[in-house]
């Protein structure tokens, strides 16, 4: 079995513009169409039993909106993660009704969202979500759509997490391998912290021997698999990993055991 605990789709009516926007800023190409049945063949043609879909509010204004389709598509193999735009007048409204609709995670992208992840005023909004409990999944390290580098730092992520009451006990992830091509400041600054990693889009912009460094650093236990789909596919992402080889069970603790115990910690039937 395989988890994938980073992927991305949107409402069918604005699925084709959002992903080819996407995808000139970025320079890159989609592996789907953006829509949620297309997410959905790529992860049942390759092997992916559940999925997490991480959605982006990118301001206030659209934030109601991002989390009614967040909302809809929660349930079965989904597990879908809400945003809450960070500087809203009702972020922390809006963190209670996603909990009110069962939804166990939310999604923070500082580059989207304009935002450094350390911000002191971000504190009474780390607070509620510490409260209520949720799976707080950051876009770490830098963007390849923006130039600016440091508003998820591993050392603010670091200072986040902290806030965030991850030494509490509290479920904290950092994608893209703890920080998108900042792999050194993850050895230095991340691993070893009570937070989880995933391996979204690493194909490509880490080493394996960076990337091994990280496993042998942090633990297999604390990794999570993702693809980034559309703009990763398991298959490439898996391809990757099974080359650093891992001991059997370190990878499966990474393909599905740590993402299985992390979503049922949380209340997700995962049968």
């Amino acid at each position: 079995m395989t988890i994938d605990f980073h992927t991305h789709c949107y409402p069918d009516k604005i699925a084709e513009k959002a992903v080819s926007g996407l995808s000139s800023t970025g320079g890159i190409k989609p592996y789907t169409d953006g829509t949620l049945r297309g997410l959905s063949d790529l992860m049942k043609e390759q092997g992916v039993r559940f999925f997490v879909v991480n959605n982006i509010s990118a301001d206030a204004k659209r934030m109601h909106n991002v989390n009614d389709f967040a909302i809809s598509i929660d349930g079965g193999n989904v597990i879908s993660f809400g945003s809450v735009a960070p500087f809203a007048e009702n972020a922390t409204d809006e963190l209670e009704r996603l909990k009110e609709n069962g939804i166990i995670g939310i999604k923070f992208h500082p580059y989207f969202q304009d935002f450094y992840v350390d911000d002191p005023r971000l504190a009474s909004l780390y607070d509620k979500a510490r409260e209520l409990g949720f799976i707080v999944l950051f876009h770490a390290g830098s963007d390849i759509s923006f130039e600016d580098t440091e508003r998820s730092s591993p050392k603010r992520l670091r200072e986040a997490a902290k806030a965030l009451g991850a030494f509490d006990g509290n479920d904290i992830v950092l994608a893209h391998w703890g920080a998108s091509m900042q792999s050194e400041s993850v050895i230095s600054e991340l691993c070893g912290l009570p937070v989880y990693f995933d391996t979204a889009f690493g194909l490509g912009y880490i080493t394996e021997e960076e990337t091994s460094a990280i496993v042998k650093k942090h633990g297999a236990s604390r990794i999570l698999f993702g693809s980034d789909s559309p703009w990763s596919t398991p298959e490439r992402e898996l391809s990757f990993i099974s080359r650093l080889g891992l001991a059997d069970d370190d990878l499966l603790k990474i393909k599905y055991k740590n993402a299985f115990s992390l979503l049922s910690r949380h209340g997700r039937n995962m049968c």
